[in-house]
């Protein structure tokens, strides 16, 4: 069925959101094409977290850099996603909790670093960045399974692995 077409003789949703106006007592509809719709944006954005392995790789494989990089590049996705969003939007909150946890987690695994650094030195000097990995990540995936849930949204891959799992059913 083409997109936005009429189901079953109801007007569906997204046919709705192409109306723009209604002239009478002729019965013209006016149609826009008004972009992408809040669902498809945070579908795309869902997709962008996806690619970011630094959400979902074994920790023995994270290497600091590149997991800062890569953060710092998330939180200009989440920039963008907000920008396309309307302010009243249910996603707004997720997205902003995704940005704010890749900001804690430079503010935390620095000075955790240091901490470590400072006091033990060696080996456990990186333990900072694994204990604000392991942070952001929880925290990120509480929000992608609340926007996955809210929009219907599947999400594939290894981004699963952060997700909260719900319990077996007896």
């Amino acid at each position: 069925m083409a997109k936005g077409a009429r189901k079953a003789g109801r007007v569906t949703a997204e046919t709705a959101r192409r109306i723009t106006g209604i002239s009478l007592p002729i019965g013209g509809i006016q149609w826009a094409d008004p972009g992408p719709s809040e669902r498809a944006r945070v579908r795309d954005f869902l997709l962008a977290l996806e690619d970011r392995r630094a959400l979902y790789n074994p920790m023995q494989l994270e290497v600091r850099g590149d997991v800062e990089w890569s953060l710092r590049e998330l939180r200009k996705d989440c920039t963008t996603a907000l920008r396309s969003l309307d302010e009243g939007a249910f996603a707004v909150a997720a997205v902003r909790a995704i940005r704010e946890a890749c900001r804690r987690f430079h503010d935390d695994a620095q000075l955790q670093f240091r901490l470590f650094y400072h006091h033990d030195g060696g080996l456990e000097a990186d333990a900072g960045f694994f204990v604000a990995l392991g942070a952001l990540r929880a925290t990120i995936g509480q929000q992608i399974a609340v926007l996955a849930a809210h929009y219907d949204i599947d999400v594939e891959s290894d981004l699963t692995s952060i997700m909260p799992q719900l319990p077996e059913a007896e």
